[in-house]
């Protein structure tokens, strides 16, 4: 069974402005996204090594990269670059969005392999050791699975005492 990451859901306050709620409504849409995702991989993790769906694991060696890089390449010009235009003045900010772009790349860079070894998993490949392909996807599903669940309070975070963003 999967267990599931209770999401972001942008807050209710009214208070906010308009543009802070869209922007955190963009975020948890990216957030939903990545769990998807991670809930695909470990299905594909948990039929290693005889239930391996060629298909599947053809379609993720696809799209992995493309997919993450497009949901963090929309998270960081909608929301942390609009964040730093408002609360760039707060050095402890400004910090916390470098650690955020810097874990972005790092998971880009982790789903690249990934998607190398999916795509051998995909052709069948019998020099790919089903242990070491399963270790790798949860590796990266549970990084990324803590990566939204930072992020989420980060953003938590900012927004809870700024009405006025």
């Amino acid at each position: 069974m999967i267990a599931r990451i209770k999401t972001f859901a942008p807050p209710t306050n009214r208070s906010l402005a308009p543009a802070t709620a869209d922007r955190l409504a963009l975020l948890a849409g990216s957030h939903e996204d990545q769990l998807a995702l991670c809930d695909r991989l470990e299905a594909i993790a948990n039929g290693l090594p005889y239930g391996v769906d060629r298909s599947i694991c053809a379609h993720a060696g696809k799209m992995l990269g493309p997919h993450l890089r497009n949901l963090h390449e929309r998270e960081e010009a909608a929301v942390f670059a609009w964040t730093e235009e408002k609360l760039g003045d707060d050095p402890s900010v400004l910090s916390t969005l470098g650690l955020l772009k810097y874990e972005h790349c790092e998971d880009e860079c982790f789903a690249e392999e990934l998607a190398e070894v999916l795509g051998r998993l995909a052709t069948a490949d019998a020099t790919v050791n089903p242990e070491a392909a399963g270790y790798m996807l949860r590796g990266f599903f549970t990084n990324l699975r803590r990566h939204v669940r930072f992020e989420q309070q980060c953003f938590r975070n900012l927004t809870a005492d700024r009405s006025g963003c």
